[in-house]
């Protein structure tokens, strides 16, 4: 199973979650789209979502553009891709406040990974967790 965190999520944060998911959940991999060969730095939208479909992963990102982008959620939705929108306040969208956000929400973030079919969205948000999105 694998999570691909966008470029916009830096690289980093996809590494440090790797290495702190491989004893609890050996089977995933987290990988940032800039280390992947074949997205790097600066892949567009259009390329990423079919890309990261055919690597049966799901998409992690801050992106949420995606979402509100009729053409590119209806992508998300034709290649079957789970996406993760990070919807972080002005001001509360720095390094530090994604890496908590992310870790008090991890284990929910691989279950349904791991378990829903796909294609599905879910709005990760500071206060309100992991909230589903109509596809």
């Amino acid at each position: 199973m694998r999570i691909f965190m966008d470029e916009n999520l830096g690289e980093y944060v996809p590494r440090g979650l790797h290495l702190l998911s491989q004893h609890h959940f050996p089977a995933l991999e987290v990988i940032s789209t800039i280390d992947d060969p074949s997205m790097g730095r600066g892949v567009k939208d259009p390329d990423l979502i079919p890309l990261v479909a055919q690597k049966h992963g799901v998409l992690l990102t801050k992106d949420i553009n995606i979402a509100r982008t009729r053409a590119l959620f209806q992508m998300c939705k034709d290649y079957k891709l789970g996406t993760f929108f990070l919807k972080l306040p002005t001001g509360q969208d720095r390094h530090w406040e994604i890496v908590q956000l992310l870790v008090r929400n991890w284990q929910v973030i691989v279950k349904i990974t791991n378990k829903e079919k796909r294609p599905f969205a879910y709005r990760l948000t500071p206060r309100g967790g992991l909230e589903p999105m109509s596809m």
